[in-house]
This record gives C-alpha cells, structure tokens and sequence, in this order.
C-alpha cells in the first residue's frame, strides 16, 4: 500500500531527546504553544515559534525533504486563508498596489500573513507532537490527564479509544483515497490538468472514500465488541511512562521560553 506523505498521524520511530519525554510533557508545552499562539499579536512571535518547533523536527530525525513533503497538504488551507484576508480585511488602510482592478491594502496583507502564519504554526505544533509519539502513547497521556473527570462520570477511556483511532485512520484514509484515485486513472480518468480542474476531479472521489471509511468503522466496531471491550473495566498498561525530572524541566523550560518570548513581542504587530 501507498504510504501517505502526511506527517500527521505517522510515528516515526527514534531515539532522540523528544521521542524519549512522556507524552504528557509534550502535550503540555503543545497546549502552551497553542494558548500563546491564540493571545499574540506579533507576527516575530509566530516566526519564532516556526522557526523552533521545525528545529525540533529536524533535531528528531526529520529530513528537511520529508518535512517539505508533510506540509505540502497544508499550502492551499494558507493560501485560502490569505486569499480570505486580502480580499475581505483592512478596507480602510493604505492601498499598496492594484492587482487586476483589486486594491490590496496594508492592513489585508499584514492579517494575512498573521493568520496564516498562525496555521502554520498550529500544524507544526502537531506535527511536533504526533511525530514523536505513537497513537498509544498520545492516547494513554490523554487518559492520565483527563483521568480527574472519572469521578464526573466522564468516559476517559473511551475518550482515549476515540483518538487513538482518530489518529490512526488518517493514513489509512489517505490510503484509501490514493487506492481509488488509481482505480480510476486504470480507467481512464485524467486527473491532470489545471488546478481548479484537479481539485474538481478529486472532490469526486470523497464519496467512494467516505463510504469505504464507513465501511472500516463499522468492521473496528464489530472487532471490538468481539473482543469484550468494556471502558468501565479495570485498564493495565503494557509500558508504564513516568513523569520525571527531565519532563518537569522540559515543560517548565519551554513555558518560560514561550513566556519570555510573548512578553519581548506582544507590542510588536
């Protein structure tokens, strides 16, 4: 099967310094990258923060080639949230220059590259994230840190069920896609082209991939009901993480970071 070049969801196995960190470690510095990202008004601070979080891929065994290749499918979600921004964004600010009739002002171009610096940003984080750890590893911190609503009655469990097989599916769904698509270049379908005309012939192949999806779902659960799953059963963990020093340090360590950096740029538009 064709292996999908979306990052997200597809751990790669390492020995590096952030493959070694407790999830939850991770996740915490995430969720902290995420709430600044959401407060800052500085475009430095997002560059910054880009800037770092893709250091840290590579750092962990990400070739740069392969990290191009996993933001590719995020080009035309920045693109249209540019596009968005210099159409509708900053009517009375400063017209910089005319594109077909179009005034493009300077406010629009400065939300543009805010926002969709803010995409990126928030893809890395992921990407960050997801690379370094597995589906059951992000699953199992979900449940320990979620573990306090238990007495709420909140189904943590299958909360973690839930994302494991959400992150698990977006390769096979990618999978699935690219097998279709195939099946109908064997047929005779030209998917070449321009690009609207591209993305007009793909959108076509969404049904057969969302009605296969529903196909796969319906077979998980059938196993899963086969095998006695019961989400309010006693759960053992087959590899025990600990939150130690060294993720004490590295959360503390990258809020500060964070921290310090937010408050040196948050005038700064």
């Amino acid at each position: 099967m064709i292996s999908s070049p979306v990052l997200l969801g597809q751990y790669r196995p390492g020995d590096s310094y952030l493959h070694s960190l407790d999830a939850r470690a991770k996740a915490l510095a995430v969720l902290a990258v995420m709430i600044f990202a959401l407060i800052s008004n500085s475009i430095i601070f997002y560059v910054v923060m880009i800037t770092a979080l893709i250091a840290g891929l590579v750092r962990s065994g990400v070739s740069t080639g392969a990290l191009g290749r996993s933001f590719t499918p995020v080009v035309l979600l920045v693109v249209l949230t540019a596009a968005f921004h210099l159409i509708f964004s900053g009517r009375n600010s400063e017209i910089l220059f005319t594109v077909f009739g179009w005034n493009v002002r300077s406010a629009a171009v400065s939300a543009a590259a805010f926002y969709s610096l803010r995409v990126v940003l928030f893809v890395a984080a992921a990407f960050l994230i997801t690379f370094t750890c597995s589906p059951s590893e992000l699953a199992e911190a979900l449940v320990k840190i979620l573990s306090p609503l238990r007495r709420l009655k909140v189904p943590v469990n299958d909360l973690g069920l839930i994302i494991f097989i959400a992150i698990r599916f977006l390769p096979i769904l990618y999978d699935e896609f690219v097998t279709i698509r195939n099946a109908q270049v064997m047929r005779g379908v030209d998917f070449g082209g321009a690009w609207v005309s591209r993305i007009r012939k793909s959108s076509y192949l969404l049904i057969p991939v969302f009605v296969a999806a529903v196909g796969r779902a319906d077979e998980l659960a059938l196993a899963i009901e086969a095998r006695g799953y019961d989400s309010h059963a006693a759960r053992t963990i087959y590899s025990k993480a600990r939150f130690g020093a060294r993720e004490t340090t590295f959360a503390l360590t990258s809020v500060a970071l964070m921290l310090a950096l937010f408050l040196v740029t948050w005038r700064h538009d």
